[in-house]
Formats: C-alpha cells, sequence, structure tokens
C-alpha cells in the first residue's frame, strides 16, 4: 500500500502550495463580501430633505389610499426639529439623517423611520415605520 508521502510528494512542496490555497481563498472570501443592496439608493441631505412633504397616498397591508393634500404630511426643518401630522394626530420632535432615512424622535418618545425608496423632482417614494410597529409606505410631493 502506497504512504502518503509517495502520493503527494515530500512535505516542503506542500506547504507552499498550502499557503497559496489559504490565501486564494481569502481573496475570494474578501471579494465575495458586501453588495450594492447594502448601499442606500438615495442620498439625502438637508438641502433635499428640509421642506414640507405631502403624502399623496400610503399603503398599508396591500391596501393605497390616496389622500387630499394636508391630511398626512411632515414638516423637516433646517434645525433638525420636525412634525408630522397624520390624520387626527400630530408629533413633533428631532431628526437626523442617516444614510437614505430620516430617524425622528418625538417628545412621546416614538422614534420614526423615514426610509427614502426613491427620491425625484421632490417626489419621495418613503417606506415609514415607528417604535410602535407601525408601518406604511408613501407617496410624498415636496410643496413648492
Amino acid at each position: 500500500m502506497p504512504n502518503i508521502n509517495t502520493i503527494i510528494g515530500d512535505n516542503t512542496s506542500i506547504i507552499p502550495l498550502f499557503y497559496l490555497l489559504t490565501l486564494i481563498s481569502a481573496c475570494l472570501g474578501l471579494t465575495a463580501c458586501g453588495s450594492d443592496d447594502d448601499e442606500p439608493s438615495v442620498s439625502l441631505s438637508i438641502e433635499n430633505v428640509v421642506g414640507i412633504w405631502d403624502v399623496t397616498n400610503y399603503t398599508k397591508n396591500g391596501e393605497t389610499i390616496s389622500l387630499p393634500k394636508g391630511v398626512v404630511y411632515m414638516q423637516l426643518k433646517e434645525d433638525g426639529s420636525y412634525f408630522t401630522k397624520f390624520i387626527d394626530n400630530t408629533y413633533t420632535g428631532t431628526y437626523v439623517i442617516k444614510g437614505n432615512t430620516v430617524v425622528g424622535t418625538t417628545t412621546d418618545p416614538v422614534t420614526e423611520y423615514y426610509k427614502f425608496a426613491s427620491l425625484s423632482n421632490d417626489i419621495a417614494t418613503i417606506n415609514y415605520s415607528n417604535s410602535w410597529g407601525d408601518s406604511y409606505t408613501f407617496t410624498a410631493v415636496k410643496r413648492k
């Protein structure tokens, strides 16, 4: 029966091969990590979020409801404060921008997340959620 050294050669030729395979595996692992999907698709700044955003429709549980102007809106101010009107409820607080998301904290305190999925010509699709577990998809138009 042949021994392992006669099949693969002596140990001195295996060590460089082992290091080469380890290096190749590490390189492949590093290039496979992460994806473009991890990056926000919308770049937000104070300049493009400050203003009043009227929600023209919202979707919850697959049902979309159209709204007249002023029923649901959010006002983001330059000083980092904001106001949201949602039908008969109003919320005030402060916000920060994190990537493509406006993160607001109300005085209640409730944390609100306005994740901008798209933004073009002052029209946005916003995935809204909050720390109470509510979630909606808004279509919002920035007032001129």
